[in-house]
């Protein structure tokens, strides 16, 4: 990644807070944490379960998760923004970030337990 590219973090940044996140901050991804509960909460609590590409069984399993990451350095926390509304800003992110040269930017959202992902 060129240097200039770090510059880009501020702007991402700026750019979702401009669209509605109440917090934003740019992480390295070796500080995420992958828990195999996540899985069981989804299968046993989670009314989605099964209904799309976004829901377990289909989304990324614990083991794919931790070798997805491994691909990544950082990764943009964003945070006040509930169902629909935060798949919207995330993709919007995303392409935001391939314009500014982050061509392996890559949209992941997740909702708090018991959220159906509507508001």
């Amino acid at each position: 990644m060129s240097e200039h590219l770090g510059v880009g973090f501020n702007d991402l940044i700026n750019k979702a807070l401009e669209l509605g996140a109440e917090e934003a901050k740019i992480i390295d991804t070796e500080t995420i944490t992958v828990g195999h509960w996540v899985q069981l909460k989804c299968q046993y609590g989670c009314s989605l379960y099964d209904e799309d590409a976004s829901h377990r069984p289909l989304a990324p399993g614990v083991e794919e998760m931790k070798e997805l990451l491994k691909e990544y350095s950082k990764a943009l926390l964003i945070h006040g923004l509930k169902g629909s509304a935060l798949s919207k800003v995330a993709v919007k992110l995303e392409h935001e970030a391939v314009n500014q040269g982050y061509y392996k930017a890559f949209a992941l959202i997740s909702l708090p337990f018991g959220n159906s992902g509507s508001t």
